[in-house]
């Protein structure tokens, strides 16, 4: 097994929200199945969200990066294995498969488009998060 620092966790369930991280891992399990486990180390306020899917048994897609910010993110299917209250904040235990690799500018177009974003205004704003999220 390897293990890696996850970075950024995005979350691509109903619409996109970033997940701030305190702390994470990322484990590639190197089984027949391709499967990794994320545990993301998290405040509480996000505690409702994961027990939610957890309870539900809802597979969902997320963009994960690890071991720097700069590296571009990869899209994986993930369920929710467990919510552990660890004090004030919580640890979300999470299986996944990498659906594919995805490109930082297509990733960050696909959201400005689906923003409804054009001309003028879909450059700037591309040209503007491309530089926060290589910084």
């Amino acid at each position: 097994m390897k293990t890696f620092k996850l970075v950024a966790l995005t979350l691509l369930h109903e619409q996109k929200q970033d997940i701030p991280l305190i702390d994470g891992l990322m484990i590639n399990k190197e089984d027949e199945n391709k499967r990794w486990l994320v545990e993301a180390y998290i405040e509480q306020t996000y505690r409702e969200l994961f027990t939610s899917l957890k309870e539900n048994g809802t597979t969902f897609d997320a963009l994960v990066t690890i071991s720097r910010t700069t590296n571009d993110p990869a899209h994986v299917r993930a369920t929710v294995r467990s919510v552990t209250l660890m004090g004030e904040r919580i640890s979300v235990l999470m299986d996944a498969t990498i659906v594919k690799r995805s490109n930082l500018a297509e990733v960050v177009l696909e959201d400005l488009v689906q923003r409804g974003l054009h001309g003028e205004t879909l450059l700037q704003q591309f040209k503007q998060q491309m530089h926060t999220k290589r910084s």
